[in-house]
């Protein structure tokens, strides 16, 4: 028995130069979910929603949601318990016209409203005292804005906020009186048809729903398209937010389901949801954003059941 295992590792050190040992398999992605509650119901009261738009965690385990419905944006815990709101229809500041985005920033004492048909921002601390407005209607000076969609903030914080007016996606930077503006409408590859959910990674990739082609838009910091993900998989997705493990969850609309991919290798990691609507936990009616945080925990906008799902996901690669 020895003097065999001794031939064998002889022959392997005498293997003919230049034959490469195989190379390992890359750690495959593992996605798990578990539904864990869900929230909110059709109407104008505290805790209902109507036709939402958009979710936003904070480090803190406050989530904000964009109720398009009834100009305004709720605050609740992760657990579903209403906070607080702020807005009304109109065009006051604090009050909204169909606000369509919210995200976070600052280390959680900035919540930035995209304020859809008022062609603005505004930017609140966590206890909604108005900070600032950017842009607005009938406005003179460098930064003008359409009817916009989805917002994100990058860890240096700036603002990247989809105009579907125009169909690009404006940069607003603190360090520039000057807006940056990339894509605009069309079907090449750095081009953009209405343009909705925004997220930035770490590394400042900016990712992009572009609705209407049907895929998310990868661009760097500074406009420059990189590559497209999941097209012909995706039908006019609404939301995007990266996850851990290089993961980015995809709210595909059209498809009433959530697309997890592999940032790694671009593909499809995992489903939740669809091809057909449904009320049922873990079904869907034309979902809208996504959140990740809590760790571990993905929050769903299930805006054509006009309420909120909770997940617990297990991701790792092996």
């Amino acid at each position: 028995m020895r003097l065999r295992v001794l031939v064998f590792c002889m022959s392997m050190a005498m293997a003919a130069p230049g034959v490469s040992e195989e190379k390992k398999a890359p750690p495959k992605l593992t996605v798990a979910f578990r539904f864990t509650l869900a929230f909110g119901q059709k109407g104008g009261g505290v805790g209902h929603f109507h036709e939402p738009a958009a979710i936003a965690l904070d480090t803190f385990g406050n989530l904000y949601v964009a109720d398009t419905g009834n100009d305004r944006v709720q605050k609740f815990d992760t657990d579903g318990t209403y906070r607080s709101e702020v807005g009304t229809f109109g065009w006051d500041p604090g009050q909204f016209s169909q606000p369509a985005g919210v995200a976070v920033g600052k280390g959680g004492l900035e919540v930035c409203v995209a304020d859809g048909r008022n062609n603005r921002i505004q930017i609140f601390s966590p206890h909604f005292r108005l900070l600032g407005v950017v842009g607005g209607r009938d406005v003179d000076g460098p930064i003008r804005l359409g009817t916009l969609g989805g917002i994100a903030v990058s860890e240096d914080g700036e603002l990247y906020v989809s105009d579907t007016d125009s169909d690009q996606v404006v940069q607003i930077s603190d360090y520039s009186p000057v807006e940056n503006q990339f894509g605009g409408y069309g079907y090449g590859a750095d081009r953009l048809r209405r343009p909705l959910g925004l997220a930035v990674g770490h590394k400042n990739e900016v990712y992009v729903c572009d609705s209407e082609n049907d895929r998310v838009a990868i661009f760097d910091r500074y406009g420059n398209f990189s590559k497209s993900l999941a097209e012909g998989s995706l039908s006019e997705p609404a939301g995007v937010c990266t996850g851990p493990e290089d993961v980015l969850f995809v709210a595909d609309t059209g498809h009433h389901r959530i697309v997890v991919l592999d940032l790694r290798t671009g593909e499809v990691a995992s489903l939740i949801g669809g091809p057909d609507a449904g009320h049922r936990p873990g079904t869907f009616r034309a979902p809208t954003d996504v959140a990740f945080g809590a760790g571990k925990f993905l929050f769903v906008l299930d805006g054509g059941n006009h309420r909120i799902q909770k997940f617990e996901m297990l991701i790792s690669r092996r």
